[in-house]
């Protein structure tokens, strides 16, 4: 499955920011266009829980649950269907290939490492690089920031690694409720990181990932019903996740000798910089281990594929995609490592409808 951009989370955030005014990449999607027109809210929340994809409320949850009972649309996210793509182009509009924010590691040749964009740290070293690094090198601008800048009240609210006072998800509850009471405040984003890390280490079947999102479930509705009368909740995903049944190191492998660099992006949707001459040799190979799990895409096949989105692409995106990107159509990861301590039981970035399809919730009084 490849995300077709003129029918995506793109679309849907693109009606948002026009009916603030802002202006977008992408066209309006019609239907949120005509929910907009219908609720005509003066405020409009945004809550992110990372890693809730449609098809795990669809499974998981019972059919007269909240988040069921209010499923708008369902739609697909940006390729990779990852947090640090997905989220940057939620906040800003712009599809991955206009942000370069791709993955969780990317290579950047002014210090000639794998950077972690979140963190702004060497993946393999731990190198920190400080506050900003990446900020710096792909300057984005936040949709909230955008209408502060308009003079439009907004704001946003992060788990305790940005905000100390938001560790659990009802601080997050409480925390928006405060802004709901102040009429002034028209548009606040809220995101949730535990879904996504509990079924990274437990797995999206598991009992405890189940029972964290029951919990949100059962949050959510009481929010909703505590919200005035005048606010429109939208409850959306970055992207799902499948269970990971293998994984395969390419550090020990055949098919470390082709490498003239470490491999980045995500073990999902990796990218590899292969030596020169060896090019033919690698995909040939690598096609012939992998062809059951991994499509291969060679960098002119992405970019004439519009995998990362369309218009005009960021000037390092050739940079940041290597000579050959894989996608993951089956359970298997990647990983590029001297020795594999630990193991994810649930991954996402990988072209499955679980990885995908997201679901954006509607509610208001």
């Amino acid at each position: 499955m490849i995300v077709c951009y003129n029918d995506s989370i793109m679309n849907h955030i693109s009606s948002l920011r026009s009916y603030f005014g802002l202006e977008s990449q992408y066209e309006n999607n019609v239907r949120m266009n005509a929910l907009l027109k219908d609720k005509t809210p003066s405020k409009i929340y945004l809550f992110l829980i990372d890693g809730m994809g449609a098809n795990l409320i669809e499974r998981k949850l019972k059919e007269d649950s909240f988040l069921r009972r209010h499923l708008a649309f369902k739609t697909s996210t940006v390729f990779p269907p990852t947090t640090t793509a997905a989220t940057t182009s939620i906040l800003t509009g712009d599809s991955p290939n206009r942000t370069g924010w791709l993955g969780w590691i990317q290579y950047f040749k002014e210090v000639d490492n794998e950077v972690i964009p979140f963190l702004d740290k060497g993946f393999f070293d731990h190198q920190d690089y400080g506050a900003g690094f990446v900020m710096e090198k792909l300057p984005i601008a936040p949709m909230y920031d955008e209408l502060l800048q308009k003079g439009i009240k907004a704001s946003s609210i992060y788990p305790s690694f940005r905000d100390p006072d938001c560790k659990t998800f009802s601080d997050k509850v409480n925390k928006l409720l405060s802004y709901d009471a102040n009429d002034q405040y028209r548009f606040v984003y809220i995101y949730e990181d535990q879904y996504d890390r509990l079924m990274h280490l437990n797995g999206p079947d598991s009992d405890i990932a189940d029972d964290y999102l029951q919990m949100v479930n059962d949050e959510l509705e009481k929010l909703a019903n505590s919200l005035s009368s005048d606010a429109l909740l939208l409850v959306t995903a970055d992207h799902g996740q499948v269970a990971v049944k293998e994984t395969f190191n390419i550090r020990h492998s055949k098919f470390d000798k082709y490498l003239r660099q470490r491999p980045d992006i995500e073990p999902r949707a990796m990218a590899f910089f292969i030596k020169e001459g060896m090019e033919e040799e690698f995909a040939r190979e690598f096609v012939e281990e992998f062809e059951d799990r991994f499509i291969l895409l060679s960098r002119e096949q992405v970019l004439a594929t519009h995998l990362f989105g369309d218009g005009e692409n960021h000037k390092r995106l050739n940079e940041f995609i290597g000579d050959y990107l894989a996608i993951a159509k089956a359970n298997t990861v990647l990983a590029y490592e001297e020795k594999i301590t630990v193991t994810s039981k649930g991954q996402h970035a990988g072209m499955t409808s679980d990885e995908l399809i997201i679901p954006i919730i509607a509610y208001k009084k």
